[in-house]
């Protein structure tokens, strides 16, 4: 069974690095602690409906996004998810920048998992 936390934690860290939001910017952004942040991404808060609607539109994002294990899906029209589809490309490039190989192997991965969904 899955945790509903950890996949909120999940999604809202990538969502947030995706968008290159730190932390502080992001309880900045939702007027609350950056501490309280960092507890929810590791899963030991979960926020109120309120704060889950703050959180979802500073990352740009649909609320459901926060909570699916195949975000893309939820995306509410082509033009964002061919945006997330090329920021998460640009994520990876930097985990794969010395070798090409691996990294043309995650980028068609990304592109075949996109076109599933």
């Amino acid at each position: 069974m899955t945790d509903i936390r950890m996949v909120l934690a999940e999604n809202m860290k990538k969502y947030r690095k995706i968008q290159r939001i730190s932390q502080e910017k992001l309880a900045e952004i939702i007027s609350t602690a950056p501490n309280y942040i960092a507890m929810i991404e590791v899963g030991r808060k979960f926020p109120s409906a309120s704060m889950l609607e703050r959180i979802a539109q500073a990352l740009n994002i649909d609320t459901p996004e926060l909570f699916t294990t195949n975000p893309v899906r939820f995306m509410s029209n082509s033009n964002k998810s061919l945006e997330r589809l090329y920021q998460e490309v640009l994520l990876e490039f930097k985990q794969f920048e010395d070798n090409n190989k691996l990294f043309e192997k995650t980028i068609t991965d990304k592109i075949k998992q996109w076109q599933q969904s």
